[in-house]
Parts: C-alpha cells; sequence; structure tokens
C-alpha cells in the first residue's frame, strides 16, 4: 500500500500550525510587556511623587531648621541685652547705693561730732553752775575759778560773732582766752580798719597758710555769721590748692563742707567756672587773669619758661590762673589778697610773696591796704611772719 502524504504538504501544515501558534500567543507576550511597561510606568510615577513629596518634607524641614536657628539667635540677643541691662541697672544701683552709704556715714560722723561737742559744752555749763553754787557756799579767800573779763570792744565782737560763751578753753584755760580775744577782738579789730567781711576772709586763708585746722573750724561758722558767703569761703579753700597743695588743704575742704551742712547750706554749691576744661580755654583765660595781676608783660608767660623744665610756666598759666583765677566767688582783687595771706602765713617763701605783693598793687590792693591785711593775721600767724611780710610790702609797695 503506497504512502499517498505529501512531504511538502506536510511540512506546510507544520508551518501553519507553528505560525498560528506564534500568532496566538504572540498576543499574550505583548499583553505582559504591556502589563510589565504600566506596572513600571505606575513604579516611576508613584517614586516620582514619592521624591517631590520628600523634597518637599526636606524643604520644609530645611526652612523650618533655619526658623529655629533664627530664634535661636534672636533669643540670643535678647538674652543678651537682658543681662547687660541687668549689669547696667545693677552697677546703676550699686554707684547709688554706695553714694547713700557714704552719705549715710558722713552724716553719722557729723552727729557723732556734734553730740560729742554738745556733752562737752553741756559739762562746761554744769560745771559752771556747779562753780557758781559753790562758790556762793565759800569763803572770800576761795573764789572759785577764774572768769574771763572781755573789754567791753571784744565782747561786742564776740557777741556778733556768735561764737557762744561755752568751751574747753574758757574751763581750763580761762585767762589765755581773755588775753587773746581782748587783743584779737578789741586791739585788732579797734586798730585796723578792715569790713567785717574782708577781716574773715584774711584770717580764713591766714589758718590755711599756717595749717590751723581748728582753729578754722572754729571761725568758719562766725565767718557765715560775719557775712562771708558760702561760695567766697569755698572759693578760699579752693584756691588753696595751687600754693598749699591738696595734702595740707583736703582737711579744710572736709571741715568746710561740715559747717556749711550743719548751717543747713545743700551742697554742691552752684558752679562758678568761667572756662571749659579744655587746654586753649585754661590758657586764655588764665593769660587773662594774669596780666591784670601782673599787667601786659605777662602776654606769652606760657612759652617763656627754662628749657629744662617748660611744664612750670604752662602749668602756672593753665591751672594755677586759668583753672583758679577765673572762677566767680571772689573778684581779682580778693584772689590775690588771699594768695598773699596763703604764702605770708606759710613762711619761708618770700620770692614769692615779693611776686604777689606787686600782684596786689597792680591790681588796686595798695601798700596801706597790704599794711591793714599784715596787721589783722597777727594774732593768728604771729609776730615774725607777720614782720617778715610787712618788709616785703615796705620793699615792694613802698616803690
Amino acid at each position: 500500500m503506497s504512502d499517498n502524504t505529501n512531504p511538502d504538504k506536510t511540512m506546510n501544515a507544520e508551518e501553519t500550525l507553528d505560525e498560528e501558534t506564534s500568532a496566538v500567543d504572540e498576543p499574550k507576550e505583548q499583553d505582559q510587556e504591556q502589563a510589565a511597561a504600566d506596572d513600571s510606568t505606575e513604579d516611576d510615577r508613584e517614586a516620582e511623587t514619592k521624591t517631590k513629596h520628600e523634597r518637599r518634607v526636606e524643604g520644609f524641614a530645611s526652612y523650618l531648621a533655619a526658623l529655629i536657628e533664627r530664634g535661636e539667635e534672636v533669643v540670643a540677643s535678647l538674652d543678651a541685652k537682658a543681662n547687660d541691662a541687668d549689669s547696667s541697672f545693677g552697677q546703676k544701683a550699686a554707684a547709688a547705693e554706695a553714694c547713700i552709704n557714704d552719705f549715710a556715714a558722713s552724716m553719722q560722723t557729723y552727729m557723732e561730732k556734734a553730740a560729742d561737742q554738745f556733752a562737752r559744752d553741756l559739762d562746761v555749763i554744769v560745771q559752771a553752775v556747779d562753780n557758781a553754787g559753790t562758790s556762793a557756799n565759800d569763803d572770800a579767800d576761795d573764789a572759785g575759778p577764774y572768769q574771763p573779763q572781755f573789754t567791753p570792744a571784744a565782747q561786742a565782737f564776740r557777741d556778733r560773732m556768735k561764737v557762744g560763751a561755752a568751751s574747753e578753753l574758757m574751763l581750763t584755760d580761762p585767762e589765755f582766752v581773755e588775753r587773746f580775744a581782748n587783743f584779737a577782738f578789741d586791739d585788732v579789730v579797734t586798730d585796723v580798719d578792715l569790713p567785717d567781711r574782708t577781716r574773715f576772709m584774711c584770717w580764713l586763708a591766714t589758718l590755711l597758710g599756717c595749717q590751723g585746722i581748728d582753729e578754722f573750724k572754729a571761725l568758719l561758722p562766725a565767718a557765715l555769721n560775719m557775712g562771708v558767703e558760702p561760695e567766697t569761703i569755698k572759693e578760699i579753700v579752693y584756691q588753696a590748692a595751687a600754693y598749699l597743695g591738696i595734702g595740707r588743704v583736703y582737711p579744710f575742704l572736709k571741715a568746710t563742707n561740715e559747717a556749711l551742712v550743719a548751717a543747713g547750706i545743700q551742697l554742691p554749691l552752684k558752679a562758678q567756672a568761667t572756662t571749659l576744661p579744655t587746654e586753649d580755654s585754661r590758657y586764655e583765660g588764665g593769660q587773662q587773669a594774669q596780666m591784670a595781676c601782673f599787667g601786659p608783660q605777662m602776654a606769652g608767660f606760657k612759652d617763656k619758661g627754662n628749657p629744662d623744665y617748660p611744664w612750670f610756666n604752662q602749668w602756672l598759666v593753665k591751672n594755677c590762673f586759668g583753672d583758679w583765677y577765673t572762677r566767680g566767688g571772689l573778684t581779682i582783687p580778693e584772689r590775690e589778697m588771699v594768695t598773699f595771706c596763703y604764702i605770708a602765713a606759710q613762711g619761708g617763701c618770700e620770692a614769692q610773696l615779693r611776686a604777689h605783693t606787686a600782684g596786689n598793687v597792680q591790681c588796686g590792693n595798695d601798700r596801706a591796704f597790704l599794711i591793714k591785711v599784715v596787721s589783722n593775721n597777727v594774732p593768728f600767724i604771729g609776730y615774725p611772719r607777720s614782720l617778715n611780710a610787712m618788709a616785703v610790702v615796705d620793699e615792694v609797695a613802698g616803690k
């Protein structure tokens, strides 16, 4: 039996089957690829969405971090300012407290001194009363403590000074008080014709010059009672620093402040400076004051000093005259008068006394006036220095 099967047809049939099978499988593969592509696209979209979100989150986090950092800087700045304010307030509060404590300490010291003085005065009065009562019962031979016998003129002057009758010396040294008061407040006051204000200005300046601090304290309240203004007293003390140095003037400044406070005068007093604290202003004012005291030849004095120490002339112009002679409270003639008293009272400065004798004459304090000033000061500096000063007056003003 023969095989009628055609090999070509058989192959064609197989190819046809393979093509059909392939055609059937091909859509499936395409579908799978499409699905895979769709899945990949979805993942990309999801990843892209996630990336945008993360960027937003990161951006917000970065902004928030910057905001926090800025807030911390602001807080730190406010803390620093608060600390500075606290420190400044603390310093001011400490300074105010220190001032209050100093004032309280000063007032306490003054009140203690006043209480001590009151106790001493009271003892004097009690002793005087006891003595008076005892003497009334004693025999004539036992007349009790000596009672000073003041002349009417001395007693009248003491009454005008309002110095009070009770003092330690009245109890311990009544004869001395009698002789000194009768000489100073009768002989000198009667023979030397000076206004009360001028007389006490000379006495205060003289006591500064000879360092008579205790007598200065005793006379200062009397000076106020006799018409010497608080500003004038302060200026006499201030100017003394140029001629005596602060080491000798400081106790007098403290005593002056205590006396003014005790008299109910508020400190500090009204400012008296007329120059500015600059070299130009001090030099200009000082030169004008020097020329008023010593004449026009003093122009340019600051540039005429010894080349080895030129600063002395410069200091004299801007400090001695520019800082002090230009102030209010004293006139130029009054300043030269008290300067004459400082120098005469301290002694050993005859060369400077000659210069300021000439300065006094130049600004109107003539020989007759200076003789009165020297004579007025005898009770407070004694005869040797007074006679030396009188010799200088005769030598310089006599020409």
